[in-house]
């Protein structure tokens, strides 16, 4: 293994602490009394979750039957309760909720929020949010974009069907961001779609689109083809089919940033089911998430993991390496999440 990717483990390495520690999205303060009280334990008194969320079932949330009604809040989703929660009178409606896989997943809502058991939660009390980053009316990056400065790069995760996208619009069209007729460009594709084997299909993909129009917001997948064809003798951080993935991921974020995309979000794959390709994933996910959070880009990483657990054989085709309508509606959703708490004074 060359030098040059020897120095950038080392680096990759100290930037996942980076990462976690100085470099996460800035958080999602709603205003409800004073505080932040989104998903803080609650008893029954009025005054426990501020005067703009209920106490749902001993949580300060939104009661919701529907995901728009958890757009407020950013990757939150809408849980329909069921007779396994703990709660003794549990409405008929769901709550809003914010699943994760490590207390880095809940950082956005403040320093006192943590991962219980796969949702965000947080003590009752005064909280210390991480400074704002709640968009105004009007303010937020997608409102503000055409539908041709949006592309989508990706391997057969996004192209088998494009369904992904084709949900993405109808997202957009239900908010009105989209006339009819107006389309995302979709420039994944299920070959030539890795990020350094077969000539850099992701790379190439990128070009077309710049060479076609500005481009000023980026949602793509990537480095699975790279795993999925490549093999390890040993499967670590100096596999080189993994730092050579990396490799090819930091110089397009860096591209990107030499072109002025606005913003990117990476989306990154739930566990395939296969042994070997998720060891392979595994130690690729961190690398890529440290680089899409402390790169040169304003880089958003989306783990689909949280929502797709459980869900599996509903969401993904057989082998785990592509997605089912209802997989690609879910995907799309936990996309657009994102997308709507992303603010143009943060650019």
């Amino acid at each position: 293994m060359s030098s040059r990717n020897g120095n950038w483990l080392r680096h990759v390495r100290g930037l996942v602490l980076l990462a976690i520690t100085q470099c996460q999205p800035a958080a999602f303060e709603p205003e409800t009394g004073g505080e932040t009280h989104f998903l803080t334990a609650c008893d029954d008194s009025p005054e426990a979750c501020g005067t703009a969320l209920a106490c749902v079932c001993n949580v300060c949330t939104l009661p919701c039957d529907e995901q728009a009604a958890c757009a407020t809040f950013p990757n939150a989703r809408c849980v329909q309760l069921n007779e396994t929660t703990s709660c003794q009178e549990a409405p008929a409606v769901g709550r809003c909720e914010l699943t994760c896989a490590t207390d880095v997943d809940c950082s956005a809502l403040s320093v006192r929020h943590f991962c219980d058991d796969g949702v965000c939660r947080a003590e009752p009390g005064e909280l210390q949010p991480t400074p704002t980053d709640a968009c105004t009316d009007g303010d937020r990056l997608i409102e503000q974009v055409s539908a041709n400065e949006v592309v989508v790069l990706g391997d057969a995760f996004f192209a088998s069907t494009h369904e992904v996208t084709a949900f993405l619009e109808d997202q957009a069209r239900g908010a009105g961001l989209l006339e009819p007729g107006e389309r995302y460009r979709d420039e994944s594709t299920v070959l030539q779609n890795a990020l350094a084997l077969s000539g850099r299909g992701l790379s190439a993909q990128y070009a077309r689109a710049t060479a076609e129009g500005d481009v000023q917001v980026v949602l793509m997948n990537g480095g699975g083809a790279d795993v999925l064809l490549g093999s390890c003798e040993t499967v670590d951080a100096e596999c080189p089919v993994i730092t050579e993935a990396v490799l090819a991921a930091e110089e397009l974020l860096a591209q990107m940033a030499e072109d002025g995309v606005a913003r990117l979000l990476y989306v990154f794959y739930p566990d395939p089911g296969d042994p070997e390709l998720q060891a392979k994933l595994d130690v690729l996910r961190p690398a890529l998430q440290s680089l899409c959070e402390a790169g040169p880009t304003v880089c958003d990483w989306l783990d689909l993991r949280p929502r797709f657990s459980g869900m599996e054989d509903d969401y993904l085709q057989a082998a785990g390496l592509t997605l089912t309508s209802e997989g690609a509606r879910v995907a799309a959703e936990e996309m657009w999440g994102a997308m709507q708490g992303w603010c143009t004074e943060a650019m």
